[in-house]
């Protein structure tokens, strides 16, 4: 242990109090497989009209529950040997069986989307912003949609049927308002 860890042990007092520190190593995400790439690229076609071709300069690597846009490299083997934090951007969960996309995602991609995206007024982002949710009747099949007001994407929601709820950070909102 470090030396900054022996001070905080001498100042205080640890006699009746096991403390145990686990490091969990961290590896480079694996390449999904290309049944996981498959069902991506069906998902972000059918539900926002995102073209694979649109990705063709992407690797998708995945985590446990989530995966992430790295852009392709030739370096990708000398890469495997690092031990990173964060690779690339994450842009899809798999939350409950169904793939959310992140708001981040969406801000950078969704200039591209054709399909469910949802342009409201401030009034109505204000209420969003307030409640997390807004009552809205929309012409849409339920799921996520992609929220933007006239300027800008804020990011992912969910629709149900008569409502919106949000998914993406209340700054977002309160920035534009502002």
């Amino acid at each position: 242990m470090g030396h900054g860890y022996q001070k905080f042990k001498k100042n205080h007092n640890f006699a009746k109090v096991s403390l145990r520190i686990i490091m969990a190593k961290k590896t480079f995400p694996e390449e999904a497989t290309l049944e996981e790439r498959e069902e991506i690229f069906l998902f972000l076609e059918d539900r926002f009209g995102l073209k694979r071709d649109l990705f063709e300069d992407y690797l998708i690597l995945r985590g446990a529950s989530t995966f992430w846009l790295f852009p392709k490299t030739d370096h990708l083997i000398q890469l495997k040997k690092l031990t990173p934090e964060v690779v690339g951007l994450l842009f899809l969960r798999r939350v409950s069986g169904y793939l959310k996309p992140t708001s981040t995602f969406l801000q950078r991609f969704g200039q591209y989307a054709t399909k469910n995206v949802i342009l409201l007024e401030a009034e109505q982002l204000k209420t969003l912003q307030e409640r997390q949710r807004l009552e809205i009747a929309l012409d849409i099949q339920p799921g996520y949609v992609i929220v933007r007001d006239e300027d800008w994407i804020l990011g992912c929601a969910l629709y149900l049927p008569g409502r919106l709820y949000s998914y993406f950070e209340k700054k977002v909102i309160k920035n534009l308002l502002d």
